[in-house]
């Protein structure tokens, strides 16, 4: 089969446990979904939809629920997964970064890229919103991999001129509408590190385009502190003065909110991507989203491998959850099915992108996982969605689809050589450890 072409004939997944995500969180005991080209044809009882000439794939034992969205993520950070542990605030004062990151080249960015997209479709992550510089080189690499992505060109004029010209190539080569597998997002990467006619030119062209906007809001205390000098009260007046306060603005980690701020989210409606396990890991604290629920859409992000290790939106969910619970003093909070619509469907709003994935429905293109329920921490079945959220992890993902497209199967990649990559890595990993020693030698 051609690289991204769907399978010339319908494909059919026959027989499993659906969790639809849909508007009333339905759940299919056994069902069969008809895939026709790029989108979710069909959905009936299982065994009534597979036709002559139909690719089928037996999904007795399994569930099916749409692909996992990770609204904030730095695909080709992977590279510095262990380098930063255990490190105080103020570490993190000045910028976000490894020591002598500066002398990762462009080559280790591009495979630790090809390494992280692999490991996310192996864990059910099927569509991301990925930021960085360079991303004119980086974002090849994400669309090779097949998975579906909003990617953005990381805009700072504190240290050096905004890089428009990238911006411009990069509109020109993916676009920005919702139906692309890869769309372009402007991506100003924070308020302390934009001026305001920085943040109001994104603003303008975000408007223009019909694009998402994706910025760090409230991630540290030097950033309001910041913003503070330039006369704003928070970071929420300075994203309001800016043109920028409003739901097509994803708003990264917000862990520095005000009550205040908190309070009056739903005047202006940003989306937010919440990122707990880095915020905790990094500023041992996290957003209290029981209290934001129903003013905004809330997805969550995994941030990049220096702060949160883990590509796991499985394991980001249960944290989100619990974390949550404990913020809130109320065990009853964020339920199940809200927390797994993060995961899912609210991610995808968050990225303007529910009306496309997110869900499984008739119309939506499908990007499925298919989940493995013969293991043990799968059972016993009484509630598929709290098994899923509370006792099941990556090693049940069998099948991996975007667009259609078999990505992952039995556990395996399609389209990457996965001994091959793993070879690549380890023949760098010398290089990337010495660079990291040296620099801590200097």
């Amino acid at each position: 089969m051609p690289l991204f072409q769907s399978s010339q004939n319908p494909r059919v997944l026959r027989g499993g446990a659906v969790l639809t995500m849909n508007a009333d969180n339905q759940c299919l005991d056994a069902a069969d979904i008809r895939i026709v080209g790029q989108k979710i044809d069909a959905i009936g009882p299982a065994g009534t939809l597979a036709q002559p000439g139909d690719d089928v794939i037996d999904c007795t034992n399994t569930l099916v629920i749409p692909g996992l969205v990770n609204t904030h993520t730095h695909a080709c950070a992977g590279m510095f997964r262990g380098l930063t542990e255990d490190l105080p605030r103020d570490y993190w004062r000045n910028a976000y970064g490894v020591p002598n990151q500066e002398r990762f080249a462009q080559e280790d960015y591009l495979l630790s890229t090809r390494a992280s997209c692999l490991e996310l479709l192996l864990n059910g992550v099927t569509c991301i919103a990925d930021r960085w510089g360079d991303m004119a080189a980086i974002s090849p690499v994400i669309d090779a991999s097949g998975m579906r992505a909003v990617v953005g060109h990381t805009l700072t004029d504190s240290m050096r001129p905004a890089e428009w010209s990238a911006v411009d190539g990069l509109i020109e080569r993916w676009g920005t509408a919702a139906s692309n597998r890869i769309s372009f997002g402007l991506a100003p990467h924070a308020p302390d590190t934009c001026s305001d006619a920085l943040l109001r030119e994104c603003a303008d062209r975000a408007q223009a385009l019909g694009c998402r906007v994706f910025i760090h809001l409230a991630q540290s205390g030097f950033e309001v502190a910041k913003l503070r000098d330039r006369g704003y009260d928070g970071v929420v007046a300075c994203m309001q003065q800016n043109g920028l306060a409003n739901p097509q603005t994803v708003a990264a980690h917000c862990i520095y909110l005000s009550p205040e701020e908190i309070n009056s989210w739903g005047q202006h409606r940003m989306s937010i991507a919440h990122c707990p396990a880095s915020n905790l890991k990094i500023e041992a604290r996290t957003v209290p989203i029981h209290r934001l629920l129903g003013h905004a859409a809330i997805g969550l992000g995994t941030d990049w491998a220096a702060s949160d290790n883990a590509m796991d939106m499985l394991a980001e969910a249960r944290l989100a959850a619990l974390i949550g619970k404990h913020l809130a003093d109320d065990p009853s909070a964020l339920p199940v099915h809200t927390m797994l619509r993060m995961a899912t469907i609210e991610g995808a709003r968050a990225l303007g992108l529910d009306g496309t994935i997110g869900s499984v429905e008739v119309g939506k293109h499908a990007d499925l996982v298919v989940l493995d329920l013969e293991p043990l921490e799968a059972n016993p079945r009484h509630d598929l969605a709290a098994n899923l959220l509370y006792a099941m992890s990556t090693r049940c993902v069998r099948d991996v689809l975007v667009d259609g497209v078999l990505l992952v199967a039995a556990g395996k990649p399609v389209l990457e050589d996965l001994p091959q990559l793993k070879r690549e890595l380890a023949r760098r990993q010398p290089v990337w450890q010495a660079r990291h020693e040296t620099a801590l030698l200097l």
